[in-house]
């Protein structure tokens, strides 16, 4: 694909004259049969649009020409006739209206052909529709002559131009913001500004294409550079958000393996992480090449290992200082719930049950919490409650004979 984003193609007006118009049916005093009209419009609709289309190429070509001052006279007047032409043939659909046609309306047709033309002002013309079709078919003709003879203009690639200026034009901005060097994009423009100086029609063709290959290919590494270094800026920036959380949760994980060490006896025995010896995330790349920024990519994506690795590390850490104290929190939420259960009941100052609540809320309520201890007092106080209020039943004891056995009778002699 080429630096404009298409394959070249051939302007069309320098590919062979133009194509002669359709022929007019009937006569001024004739008004012609339905079948002809039809296939008249149909064949002026087409010649029309052709004709616009090779106008308009024809005229992007002169103003890329050496001189285009001298194409302006005959363009002008070309694109005047073909709007006069189209604007009658738009008065023949009119009039047409899809065949729904009788007599005064195909003679009113034969008059809107064979009479005059209004000009771009709207006054009579000297030429009647078939005469100005001529007329412009003649101007067409004229304008690919005089052109082809133009080096720029004839070269076959003028139509390139523009598009491969601007696309020189995006690259040389594209390297800026990269801060990539722009010489080579500087030697291809001095390249085709000399060769557009020049009379050699296929100099001026050779050095369009070969300068539009290496812009697309330039280009084309352009925009795959542009993608890797926002990459690797984008890992710079979520790498420092990391850093930046990971300090902050370091904070919060000391502290709590303070509380509870303070709070819980045999809390765990377990290091805490520092970040700081990580390092700071590596600075921003300020390389030149995709060398430089593929070896930048490669540093971030250690470093991002080993960040995932303390980041794990300190995930651990603040299950295990947290598991304690949430046990203990959950341990006091049971033991209160159970007593107000037995309050419910009507056992607030049951003696049993309160000999066996104190000793569990000591235990949970006294720093540092041995949790062993303290799971099993809330463990005996929930069944001595759940026995008060008859949720469970305490098991008959084994029953145990102790009345003695008789002696065997001794034997008489």
């Amino acid at each position: 694909m080429s630096a404009s984003g298409s394959q070249p193609v051939p302007a069309p007006e320098m590919t062979g004259r133009s194509e002669a118009p359709p022929v007019a049916p009937g006569s001024l005093t004739t008004a012609p049969p339905a079948t002809e009209v039809l296939a008249y419009l149909d064949a002026l609709g087409r010649w029309c649009s052709a004709l616009r289309d090779a106008l308009g190429a024809l005229d992007a070509n002169a103003q890329v020409a050496h001189d285009p001052g001298a194409y302006t006279h005959d363009i002008v007047l070309a694109m005047s006739l073909w709007h006069s032409i189209d604007a009658r043939r738009l008065e023949l659909v009119t009039v047409w209206d899809s065949g729904r046609v009788g007599p005064d309306q195909l003679a009113t047709i034969a008059t809107l052909i064979w009479g005059r033309l209004a000009d771009p002002l709207g006054a009579p013309s000297a030429f009647t529709l078939p005469e100005a079709c001529t007329l412009a078919a003649a101007l067409q003709d004229r304008l690919v002559s005089v052109l082809a003879r133009d080096a720029i203009a004839g070269s076959g690639a003028a139509a390139r131009i523009a598009p491969l200026r601007a696309a020189l034009e995006r690259c040389r901005h594209q390297a800026g913001a990269l801060r990539i060097p722009s010489t080579r994009l500087d030697e291809l423009a001095a390249e085709l500004d000399a060769a557009m100086a020049g009379s050699d029609p296929k100099v001026i063709a050779a050095t369009v294409e070969r300068v539009d290959e290496e812009t697309a290919i330039i280009e084309r590494d352009l925009i795959k550079a542009a993608s890797l270094r926002a990459d690797v800026t984008f890992q710079e920036i979520e790498l420092r958000r990391r850093y930046d959380d990971l300090t902050k949760l370091e904070g919060v994980v000391e502290e709590l393996a303070h509380r509870c060490r303070a709070k819980i006896a045999n809390a765990p025995r377990l290091g805490i992480p520092s970040v700081a010896q990580l390092g700071s995330p590596p600075a921003p790349a300020v390389g030149s090449d995709a060398r430089e920024w593929d070896a930048e990519r490669r540093e971030l994506a250690r470093y991002a290992e080993k960040i995932g690795r303390c980041a794990a590390a300190l995930g651990t850490a603040r299950e295990r200082f947290a598991a304690p104290l949430q046990e203990r929190e959950d341990l006091r939420g049971l033991l209160g719930a159970y007593h107000d259960r037995a309050a419910t009941k009507g056992l607030a100052e049951d003696a049993a049950l309160e000999d066996r609540y104190r000793p569990a809320h000591e235990a949970l309520w006294s720093a540092p919490c041995d949790l062993t201890i303290a799971r099993s007092l809330v463990a005996e106080y929930q069944h001595a409650v759940r026995v008060a209020v008859g949720a469970d039943t305490v098991p008959e004891p084994t029953r145990t004979d102790t009345t003695p056995t008789p002696a065997a009778p001794k034997p008489t002699a």
